[in-house]
């Protein structure tokens, strides 16, 4: 005889899916911007995932940069922006490590998407693992933007303390460092137009350093 109720396990992963969609649509399609959100109260289900809750950490900004996206958007509130941008680069790289970014991809750029697609399929077909320990972001800024008639554009660097290695189909490890933190920084761009209804950031491009 199986231990448990599947049928209440199946019930409780579908409310879980649930609160996860209804939180990041909060977080990228509202009209504060990012919703303010802290990583702390996320009680996600770490299993068939190698990616670990952060802790705290600072943001900071460049006050110029404010300036010229409170010109267009008076609403626009950069501590929200901030802590939900930090909320989204977590989910995303769970989601990438994982191999699943159905609950991030319509705030994704398709092209940016395809490239994150691309780099787990090649993944699996090494059989290869993925390990990333995120132990705390050391910075969260916005760095710039840029302003059309049309849309806005912020590039936030994220700044982490991370552990992080790939593994082969034996476990071996051929890159990284399971054993020591590493500093990366990383820039993502978000976008969103102007007078938008709908009021969504997407994500159009991410960079490594």
């Amino acid at each position: 005889m199986q231990d448990g109720f599947p049928y209440l396990d199946i019930l409780i992963f579908g409310v879980i899916a649930i609160f996860l969609i209804f939180r990041l649509k909060n977080i990228l399609g509202t009209k504060t911007d990012f919703e303010e959100s802290s990583l702390n109260e996320k009680k996600q289900d770490k299993q068939n995932s190698n990616v670990f809750s952060l802790k705290s950490n600072k943001n900071t900004m460049v006050d110029p940069e404010i300036d010229k996206i409170k010109k267009v958007d008076a609403d626009f509130n950069t501590v929200n922006f901030l802590n939900g941008s930090k909320t989204f680069f977590e989910m995303v790289l769970k989601g990438f490590v994982s191999g699943d970014l159905d609950n991030v991809k319509g705030y994704i750029k398709p092209s940016v998407l395809k490239s994150f697609k691309t780099a787990i399929n090649d993944r699996n077909k090494e059989s290869e693992t993925l390990i990333i320990d995120l132990k705390s972001f050391e910075e969260n800024k916005i760095s710039s933007s840029i302003i059309t008639k049309t849309t806005i554009k912020i590039s936030v660097v994220f700044e982490t303390l991370q552990v992080k290695a790939l593994m082969d189909k034996k476990e071996k490890i051929i890159d990284g460092d399971a054993n020591n933190e590493m500093l990366v920084k990383d820039e993502w761009i978000f976008e969103k137009k102007i007078n938008d209804q709908n009021n969504n950031w997407t994500l159009i491009e991410t960079k490594s350093f």
